[in-house]
């Protein structure tokens, strides 16, 4: 049976992958996103989860999951804010407005050199956020560890967005089940439900 890494720390791809219960090692690939210079959004989200993937693989062998996420609003990139008045900033840009998700994903056997790479994306509408509630929202959650200071997997979260067009996982947990089921199957892998 071929080892399955996920190349990432996130909590929330841990819990999906969990959830299906998909046995997997986790290995953090501490590559410095800044490195990938690409102005497309999609192709700059792909190319980072393939560099993650194929750092992990300087170590470990096997099937290697890694993805990139982020936030594009109005043409301009959001990542995780480097302060609370950031984190602000970005919910008040938010607030009203669609947006773009975009996540990056690569699936990497190591044995076989093997790599499928692509991005998938969600459109995210935003209901109006409150001043009241903004205050509260970055006081009481981890905001600067969430690209454009928001997490659709917290419950709070997912009640600041109206509706979504697009990938489900891939905006709420960082991963594309839609892309990492089927690839797995071909490996002879199955969900498990019971995992949860």
């Amino acid at each position: 049976m071929v080892n399955i890494v996920l190349a990432s720390g996130s909590k929330n791809r841990q819990k999906l992958l969990r959830a299906l219960g998909i046995s997997f090692k986790m290995v953090v690939s501490n590559f410095a996103e800044e490195k990938i210079k690409e102005g497309n959004f999609s192709l700059r989200a792909r190319k980072i989860a393939m560099a993650k993937a194929k750092k992990v693989a300087e170590k470990e062998k096997g099937l290697i999951i890694a993805c990139d996420t982020y936030t594009v609003l109005g043409g301009k990139l959001m990542e995780k804010p480097k302060d609370l008045s950031q984190a602000k900033n970005m919910l008040k840009q938010l607030s009203g407005k669609m947006a773009v998700c975009y996540t990056g994903f690569c699936f990497f056997n190591s044995v076989k050199n093997e790599c499928v790479a692509k991005t998938v994306t969600s459109k995210v509408f935003f209901r109006k956020i409150y001043k009241e509630e903004l205050d509260d929202y970055v006081k009481k959650f981890p905001v600067m560890s969430w690209a454009a200071a928001y997490a659709p997997s917290n419950l709070y979260g997912l009640g600041l967005i109206k509706k979504v067009i697009g990938s489900l996982t891939g905006l709420t947990h960082g991963l594309s089940i839609e892309l990492l089921i089927p690839l797995l199957a071909k490996q002879g892998f199955k969900p498990k439900p019971l995992g949860i």
